[in-house]
């Protein structure tokens, strides 16, 4: 087994817990409700290295004006340029001799609402935890860029574990660009983000995901927002072997806004699962939640939304969409939208559709002259548009409209 040499690791007693929990569930397989369609036996079949010393680099594809950027290269992180005025980037354990009150808070996080033991193998090996701490009342002007970037020349697992504060009233925007190489060897990409956002805080998220075809990429995002919060979440999932993204949002506050948006575009033997949980616990909040995929060749796509409003969380409004065009016959989308209310004053929806290309619009465009892969590629990224001009940073629309083109013209033979 794979994770056979895990038991000779030493590790302090706190992660020595987590390596054991995780040794006692192992990897996730299709026998877990949470993972029915996105099991991950055959990473047992690996070899896995878990601490790489191998040196990656590669400068994100991206050209934006940003205040700073933080590199990741093979889970090894560096600061690069100096970081605006009233931010901070430290390790846990200084950022909690600091905000002593914190280390109570952090203690009685919100509970991991799915089976997770992917969340425990990284509290296990992740060698460091690090903080972008953004203080009271600090607008950051230009996006801090985050660019992770993975290749190894044997099989390796990659764990990072970063977490996000911004005090009362501060303004960030987030950017991860996330990428592997091509050419490298499997890699097992583990990574937990933690967010908090406190009261009239505003965090903009902007998530890329572009991995090669041997990456098995799982992401954890948990993000608690108090009153009058808001936070806008992009997650666009363009490329890799199989990418599972566990995106969690704990309303713990009132007037909160809670915006969720989502595009995947797996191509060929490419898996590509969304696990949403939107947890009201607080009353007059709002979460508006919209995932599109285009899936192409034989790809899989999973959207699993759920959710919660808790009994005290009245005047609660709660939207859910997930809406998916296949470009294939051999394409497969599974769905599970859930809504789960305790309380009775409330407006909520959820709703899926999967469908094809309409046949009508292809007529029509081909009618005009327009070849038969132009008019699908436009017909495509038509039904993307919606989530990706959500982006208000021009240049960064521009690079995922442009990478979804290349996408599917590379899937149409063009």
């Amino acid at each position: 087994m794979a994770t056979d040499t895990l038991v000779t690791i030493s590790l302090p007693k706190e992660k020595q817990s987590a390596l054991d929990r995780f040794l006692a569930n192992g990897f996730p397989t299709n026998k877990w409700e949470e993972w029915k369609y996105t099991s991950l036996k055959s990473l047992n079949d690996t070899d896995w290295h878990w601490n790489t010393s191998e040196e990656a680099s590669l400068d994100s594809i991206l050209t934006l004006e940003t205040a700073c950027t933080l590199h990741t290269s093979n889970g090894k992180m560096t600061l690069e340029g100096l970081l605006p005025a009233g931010v901070a980037y430290l390790d846990f354990a200084n950022f909690v001799h600091q905000n002593p009150d914190f280390a109570k808070v952090f203690a009685q996080r919100n509970p991991i609402l799915d089976q997770n033991s992917l969340y425990d193998l990284n509290d296990a090996l992740a060698s460091s935890h690090q903080v972008i701490w953004v203080k009271k009342g600090v607008k950051v002007e230009f996006p801090i860029l985050h660019t992770y970037f993975a290749s190894v020349s044997i099989s390796s697992a990659i764990q990072i574990k970063l977490l996000i504060y911004l005090e009362e009233g501060a303004q960030l925007t987030w950017i991860d660009d996330l990428a592997s190489s091509v050419d490298s060897q499997a890699i097992l990409s583990n990574y937990v983000q933690e967010i908090w956002v406190a009261k009239d805080a505003h965090l903009t998220f902007v998530k890329t995901q572009d991995f090669g075809q041997m990456t098995t990429h799982i992401d954890h995002t948990f993000i608690s927002q108090q009153d009058h919060s808001v936070v806008d979440m992009f997650t666009f999932s363009l490329n890799g072997g199989l990418i599972r993204n566990n995106l969690h949002f704990y309303v713990d506050g009132q007037q909160v806004i809670s915006n969720l948006n989502g595009l995947y575009v797996p191509g060929n033997d490419q898996l590509v699962d969304s696990h949403t949980v939107v947890d009201h616990r607080m009353p007059n909040s709002e979460s508006n939640e919209l995932y599109k995929g285009v899936l192409l060749g034989n790809s899989t796509g999973v959207f699993n939304g759920k959710i919660f409003v808790r009994p005290d969380a009245q005047k609660t409004n709660a939207f859910q969409s997930c809406k998916n065009v296949l470009a294939s016959d051999k394409a497969t989308m599974n769905t599970k939208p859930q809504l789960e209310i305790w309380a009775d004053d409330v407006k909520c929806s959820h709703g899926t559709t999967t469908g094809q290309l309409s046949d009508e619009a292809l007529f029509y465009m081909r009618s005009r002259g327009i070849s038969e892969e132009a008019a699908k590629t436009l017909l495509m990224l038509a039904f993307v548009q919606q989530v990706i001009d959500k982006v208000e940073i021009p240049a960064l629309k521009e690079s995922i409209s442009n990478r979804v083109v290349a996408k599917i013209q590379q899937a149409l033979g063009v």
